[in-house]
C-alpha cells in the first residue's frame, strides 16, 4: 500500500454504505429543520402582521418576502451533503484501508504496511494492524523455517 499519509484524496465517496447512510440521515435532518423552521416562521408572521389583510393575504405576504431567503438556504444544502462526504471521509476511509489490510493478510498472508493520513481518524489503529501484520509475518517465516528443518533428513540436522 502506498503511503496514504502524503496523498490526497482522489475520491469523495469511498463506501457507499456507510457514507450513504450518513448523507441521508444529514439530509433528513436537514429537511425536517427546514420544513419546521419555515413552517414556524410563515405561521408566526402570519399572525403577527396586519390585522388589516386576510390570513391568506398575510401568509402571500410573508412567502413573498422570504422566497428568496428560502431559496439560498436550499442552495445550501448541496454543500453541506459534499462537506458531509468530505468530512466523513475521515473515518470511513481509514476502515476502507484497513478491511483491505486485513482481506489481503487473510488472503495471502502478507500485506503492505498500513498508514493513515494525518487528519484521519483512528490513526493509531494502523499502529496496531503494523504490530499485528509484522507478528503474523514473523510467526509465518518461523513456521517455513520449521517445515523446511522438518523435510531434511535427520542426519543433516
Amino acid at each position: 500500500m502506498s503511503n496514504q499519509s502524503e496523498t490526497n484524496r482522489k475520491q469523495n465517496y469511498v463506501d457507499k454504505s456507510v457514507q450513504g447512510g450518513l448523507v441521508r440521515r444529514v439530509l433528513i435532518h436537514w429537511v425536517y429543520f427546514f420544513g419546521v423552521t419555515a413552517f414556524a416562521f410563515i405561521v408566526l408572521q402570519t399572525l403577527l402582521g396586519d390585522p388589516a389583510l386576510s390570513i391568506l393575504e398575510r401568509m402571500q405576504d410573508v412567502v413573498r418576502e422570504y422566497a428568496l431567503l428560502g431559496i439560498l438556504t436550499l442552495m445550501l444544502l448541496p454543500a453541506f451533503m459534499l462537506d458531509t462526504i468530505r468530512f466523513s471521509n475521515r473515518f470511513v476511509g481509514p476502515i476502507v484501508r484497513l478491511r483491505r489490510g486485513l482481506r489481503e493478510l487473510g488472503e495471502t498472508g502478507t500485506t503492505d504496511e498500513l498508514r493513515f493520513r494525518e487528519t484521519d481518524y483512528w490513526i493509531e489503529v494502523a499502529g496496531e494492524f503494523n504490530r499485528c501484520r509484522t507478528l503474523i509475518e514473523t510467526q509465518r517465516c518461523e513456521i517455513e523455517e520449521l517445515r523446511s528443518q522438518n523435510r531434511q533428513p535427520a542426519a543433516t540436522r
